[in-house]
């Protein structure tokens, strides 16, 4: 019984980071589309319509038409999407326990930020290379804000001030 009872605790250590992940992810969303709806009356109307109708070359023509008619359009996608993976690696750092003393577990604080990170960060890519095409330099710039801004939650909900051993752990 204690051999199931263990082998329990250590598969839920292990999913915790995941589920925290997926459960971050969904706030990172949500606060996406928060910061976009907050930018939408300084906009014209995204042409989502044309985009879903169009071949890659179309949604690069309308892309570009649509940037050039609202060149705010790109900076505000750029502190959406940033702010998105803000929230959502801040969250995911929060919320995860460095050190459980019940079980003397030490959890490693950096795969659950990593996690919403690399999707986040992937999801930017997949967007603005394929969906809505705003060019490379323009994707890698967005790929660079959330990075740098993922890394700043990490650091600022004391990623890297938590437990690396039993002996010296910060409880934040």
């Amino acid at each position: 019984m204690n051999a199931i009872k263990a082998a329990y605790k250590k598969i839920a250590n292990a999913v915790r980071p995941v589920l925290l992940s997926i459960l971050a992810l969904v706030l990172a969303g949500a606060i996406t589309k928060i910061f976009h709806l907050i930018f939408t009356p300084f906009l014209d109307p995204f042409p989502q319509d044309a985009l879903m109708s169009a071949d890659w070359a179309g949604k690069v023509a309308v892309m570009d038409a649509y940037m050039k008619a609202n060149p705010f359009a790109v900076y505000s996608a750029l502190i959406a999407h940033g702010m998105g993976a803000f929230a959502g690696v801040y969250f995911v750092t929060r919320s995860n326990k460095s050190y459980d003393r019940k079980n003397n577990i030490v959890r490693p604080q950096w795969i659950g930020p990593l996690i919403v990170a690399g999707f986040w960060m992937y999801a930017d890519i997949q967007n603005d290379l394929k969906d809505a095409p705003i060019g490379p330099a323009w994707t890698a710039l967005d790929v660079v804000v959330t990075a740098v801004l993922s890394f700043l939650a990490y650091l600022l909900a004391g990623g890297a001030r938590k437990a690396r051993t039993t002996d010296e752990y910060y409880k934040g």
